[in-house]
């Protein structure tokens, strides 16, 4: 990445502005097509997570969803697919020792579907997959709320050993 780091960073920036002022920011991976938002939230790196809406948009064997189910990719699935990895709905997002915590989105226009998702680490900042784009850390799940991702519509935590 190098000297474009600055460059991406900035264009970012334009996409996130509250990422300008926070200052654990910072990008962690080099883009890639091959994991998505969720499947990082999943802790998955090698294959794009989404529920099967029955658009058959993941022909290509490099989809995963917890269930064979036709569904939407509303919030309720959502925490019904993160509940299977053993989290459960929390209240806020604030860094727990012992606990990993993920942060779920939706646009205030459509506050059932889930737009984007990010995790806590383990050092308390959080991290995110932005689309095809890179992975990222930001300080608080609120710094990438945004036009296209919307507002943390919920947070889920669950043990972390």
């Amino acid at each position: 990445m190098g000297e474009r780091v600055e460059q991406i960073k900035n264009e970012l920036i334009c996409y996130f502005p509250e990422l300008k002022n926070d200052k654990d920011f910072d990008i962690t991976s080099k883009a890639t097509s091959k994991y998505n938002c969720i499947a990082w939230a999943y802790n998955i790196n090698d294959r794009w997570m989404w529920p099967n809406t029955g658009n058959y948009d993941f022909l290509d064997g490099v989809h995963y969803w917890p269930t064979d189910e036709i569904q939407l990719p509303s919030i309720e699935n959502f925490i019904k697919a993160f509940r299977l990895k053993g989290y459960e709905c929390c209240d806020n997002g604030d860094f727990e020792q012992g606990y990993r915590k993920i942060a779920l989105y939706a646009r205030p226009d459509k506050w059932d579907i889930c737009t984007h998702a990010s995790r806590q680490k383990n050092n308390g900042c959080w991290t995110s997959k932005l689309g095809e784009n890179c992975d990222i850390q930001h300080g608080t799940p609120y710094t990438i709320e945004s036009a296209a991702y919307g507002k943390v519509r919920c947070f889920m935590k669950r043990r972390f050993v």
